[in-house]
């Protein structure tokens, strides 16, 4: 028997029950049998209320997950401590209340990289970077289950980034491509149902800047992201010191048209990785890879202007010492986030200021080996780390109001992990 009722179908219960004791004093049964009947009546109303207040604050709150991307293989670099076991695919786990981790299950699959969620949190879009690379489509319920509905080429090597078109139409698929050749931007569509349709457009990134050897021989795109207005979409070149420009056509049957005029380019060597936007969109933020900056531009009419830069490492210049990784914005807009790998391995807050430039950053140590992705839970308040080559997330509670972060340890051991988004 179900405990859930309808209020309706609860308020009929609560009075044919009221109406029992005058329906028995009438017959004149009363006094004691009455007393008893209304005593029965009160426990099963309260019992009845009860279990359906549960049932209600369980659909008001369900369960938070995570989806922990990863590397499936173990990155060969000096730094790696390898993993008892090596991933095996997409990790969900349970978000306890005091922010810690548990493992549920794992979604079998190669390389699952980089998370792209809906904006509904029904659906995501993982980047399976591997030398054929795809891109495979999820469901996910108001449990918090997953069930894989297909997967289609990403259209070159290595996919390590994508992000949705704000109406959510088509997925943009940036291909690192590490051999020259199988980089570049790819679109897919996304089908009413939430599946993957096969491409319907490529831009290729074939030439590199060339300045770091063994990083820059050819183009290698490591982001998209999208302007406030959803009007633009910018790609991030690493191996071109370049970021691309492509105005969004939605009804178009292929969206992006390239727009060289709005297009940026950075300085020799220096590895445009990923990038974010101001809250109200009049400012963007463009973290460097072989650099280890932030740089930061003005943004009108969707034209990129340059008004300053901020050093991650305070401009310690050897290669070894210099390696962007992650940007986001805090929840407020107020606070810039960056990871800074390398020989550092630490994570920044910079104050953003009226003139929208990052301020003196506010240095914590991110609590593992090569902070690769950043992420806030749904409330905002807990900040988590995946730091790839010591296998594990990171946990810190965020102060908004002051961008304070105290670290709170170890959230998961995860082999590899690479990104790490909420949903529910």
């Amino acid at each position: 028997m179900s405990v859930e009722k309808s209020p309706g179908s609860m308020n009929k219960h609560h009075y044919a029950f009221g109406m029992l004791p005058l329906t028995l004093s009438v017959s004149g049964r009363v006094n004691v049998a009455g007393l008893g009947w209304q005593v029965i009546q009160l426990m099963l109303a309260l019992t009845l209320f009860m279990f359906s207040g549960n049932a209600m604050a369980n659909n008001r709150e369900p369960q938070q997950i995570a989806l922990v991307g990863t590397w499936t293989h173990i990155p060969d670099a000096p730094a790696v401590q390898k993993p008892a076991f090596p991933s095996e695919g997409l990790y969900r786990l349970r978000v306890n209340v005091d922010g810690t981790l548990t493992l549920l299950n794992v979604i079998k699959m190669k390389s699952p990289s980089w998370i792209a969620k809906s904006r509904d949190g029904r659906f995501a879009y993982v980047t399976n970077e591997e030398d054929a690379g795809t891109v495979t489509a999820l469901a996910i319920d108001d449990a918090g289950s997953v069930r894989v509905l297909n997967t289609v080429s990403s259209a070159g090597q290595q996919p390590t980034h994508a992000t949705l078109s704000p109406d959510g139409k088509f997925l943009f698929v940036a291909n690192y491509s590490v051999a020259k050749g199988g980089a570049g931007v790819t679109v897919l569509p996304i089908r009413s149902d939430g599946t993957l349709g096969e491409r319907v457009q490529h831009y290729p990134f074939i030439p590199g800047s060339g300045i770091v050897q063994g990083r820059q021989e050819g183009g290698h795109a490591h982001s998209t992201t999208f302007s406030r207005d959803g009007q633009y979409l910018y790609a991030a070149d690493l191996g071109g010191d370049k970021l691309h420009a492509y105005r969004y056509r939605p009804d178009n049957a292929q969206p992006l048209q390239a727009d060289a005029s709005r297009d940026v380019g950075f300085a020799p060597g220096v590895g445009p990785r990923h990038m974010v936007f101001s809250p109200e969109g009049e400012y963007a933020y463009v973290i460097t890879e072989m650099a280890g900056e932030i740089e930061a531009f003005a943004v009108s009419d969707h034209r990129l202007t340059r008004q300053g830069k901020v050093k991650l490492n305070g401009g310690l210049d050897s290669p070894e010492e210099k390696s962007g990784g992650a940007i986001i914005l805090s929840p407020s807009g107020r606070y810039l986030i960056a990871t800074h790998r390398g020989t550092d391995n630490h994570l920044l807050v910079f104050k953003i200021g009226r003139d929208g430039l990052p301020g003196v950053p506010t240095r914590y140590e991110a609590g593992g080996i090569e902070p690769r992705a950043l992420a806030f839970d749904a409330d905002g308040n807990r900040l988590y780390v995946t730091n790839v080559f010591t296998n594990s997330v990171t946990l810190f509670d965020f102060d908004d109001e002051t961008g304070e972060l105290q670290a709170r340890g170890e959230a998961a051991t995860v082999s590899t992990p690479t990104d790490i988004k909420f949903f529910n």
